[in-house]
């Protein structure tokens, strides 16, 4: 079934999207194997223009602690969230209690390479009280979760995120929706998740590896 556009812009209206981004320089060291610095700098602000422009016309919250970050983030038309306190779950805290006046927040990480079908999560059949997770492609990480506004969920991002945020889900009672998605399963971390990519989408975008 195919929301009308009424609906769809209802459903967009009452979700927030926070997207952490750390600072481009320091993105992605686990890949200096086999690209530059440059190289993952240039990466780091694909994959997230890429997240940014997939989930528009959604109110854009990012979280970061940089400058060159910041001012990038608000030249793209998002809300900059600063972070006080380091580490991914505080920037996610903090880009939560930003987004208070909203039904539903949606937390995605900036590193999808593949991130089209993220506006489909913007789903008007899904009570406003379901949490939604789109797992990693190893089934441990969290790489899209939707939450109910104001329900405490607590996130724990980290090592076996997916299996902490179901587990806080069930602790507090609230409606799970587990979503199985190839294209958004896929986060760029390690050689192995650029080998899975298309090599047209690194031509594409201009990176080589060494």
């Amino acid at each position: 079934m195919v929301d009308s556009p009424k609906s769809f812009a209802q459903s967009v209206s009452s979700i927030a999207v926070v997207i952490p981004i750390k600072a481009f320089e320091q993105a992605k060291d686990r890949l200096s194997s086999v690209l530059s610095t440059d190289q993952r700098k240039l990466l780091a602000r694909t994959t997230a223009l890429g997240v940014i422009e997939s989930v528009r016309p959604a109110s854009l919250f990012v979280v970061c602690d940089n400058l060159e970050v910041s001012q990038w983030a608000t030249s793209h038309g998002a809300t900059v969230v600063h972070q006080s306190k380091p580490g991914l779950n505080s920037a996610v805290q903090a880009g939560i209690s930003a987004t208070q006046s909203f039904e539903r927040v949606m937390i995605v990480h900036s590193d999808l390479p593949l991130p089209r079908r993220l506006r489909d999560l913007f789903d008007t059949t899904v009570t406003n009280n379901t949490v939604s997770i789109v797992p990693d492609r190893h089934h441990d990480g969290t790489n899209v979760l939707i939450i109910p506004s104001g329900a405490q969920f607590e996130c724990h991002y980290g090592a076996k995120s997916f299996t902490a945020h179901v587990a806080e889900a069930t602790k507090l009672g609230l409606p799970l929706q587990i979503i199985e998605d190839d294209e958004l399963a896929l986060d760029i971390d390690t050689p192995d998740d650029l080998a899975v990519l298309p090599a047209q989408w690194l031509q594409q975008h201009n990176i080589t590896l060494y």
